[in-house]
């Protein structure tokens, strides 16, 4: 949906980051892998997640690091950077101990499918974990401003979730992952979920003002204007105003060990 070559995406995958990586790492960290175990990130963004794990979770093992552009993804001793589509890429058969994808399945036409290959390319007693975000209930994100803003900000979130829609995204996905992993024959399947309240001028808020200049030629034509947009930035900014962001549904599955 976005493009890591325009020149907002190093400050948008950064922004992501410092959103959802201590959710993420709190999920990580309940996981036992061995020290010296091998590990695969998918979609990566800005590498954070991949350093983390290069350098934490398996110190003595190796992360391979697969993004369609991961030209924001920074380089460790321990990751291998591969340039390739999900969608296409031969996974090793019973390869890793443990594969993480954020931010990835719900844009896929063939998410289902695309999971069921990822699992596959775990060890037996391999652990799978996906993330993504539920993009409905649009109305119901906004917490404390004035109508005005209010009204831009439910206007960018119908916009931009309108384009995302149209080009393939699954708004209500990540609800479905628990039972599609459950389909791929892993077994011990857990579920949560992960959302609060954010503030203008923190990272939950500045993500909006940051994808709405991404996508600002794409939001103009599905009807904003340049007043909305330039309301909708300023508040971002502003302390006084408040939103939920997009409840996060992540899901842990493991191969089985026979």
């Amino acid at each position: 949906m976005f493009d890591n070559d325009t020149a907002e995406a190093a400050r948008q995958v950064q922004i992501l980051a410092d959103v959802l990586d201590d959710h993420t790492i709190s999920v990580l960290e309940g996981i036992e892998v061995p020290h010296d175990g091998r590990c695969l990130d998918l979609g990566a963004g800005a590498g954070t997640i991949s350093t983390w794990m290069a350098g934490e979770l398996v110190p003595a093992g190796h992360v391979d690091v697969l993004d369609l552009n991961p030209r924001h993804i920074p380089a460790h001793e321990r990751t291998t950077v591969i340039t390739g589509d999900v969608t296409t890429h031969e996974f090793p058969a019973a390869g890793y101990d443990l594969i993480h994808a954020r931010l990835l399945l719900m844009h896929l036409a063939d998410r289902d499918q695309v999971l069921a290959r990822i699992a596959a390319a775990l060890k037996p007693g391999g652990v799978l974990v996906v993330s993504d975000w539920e993009t409905t209930h649009l109305d119901e994100m906004f917490v404390r401003g004035t109508g005005e803003v209010a009204a831009a900000f439910l206007a960018f979130q119908q916009a931009l979730i309108g384009l995302g829609e149209a080009g393939g995204m699954d708004s209500r996905w990540a609800r479905r992952i628990p039972a599609v992993m459950a389909d791929a024959g892993l077994v011990g399947v857990t579920a949560q979920t992960f959302n609060r309240v954010w503030v203008g001028g923190s990272a939950g808020m500045l993500l909006h003002d940051c994808n709405s200049r991404q996508k600002e030629r794409e939001l103009l034509a599905a009807g904003m204007t340049l007043e909305q947009l330039d309301t909708l930035r300023t508040a971002m900014t502003n302390p006084d105003v408040w939103a939920w962001h997009w409840p996060m549904h992540t899901a842990v599955g493991v191969r089985p060990a026979n």
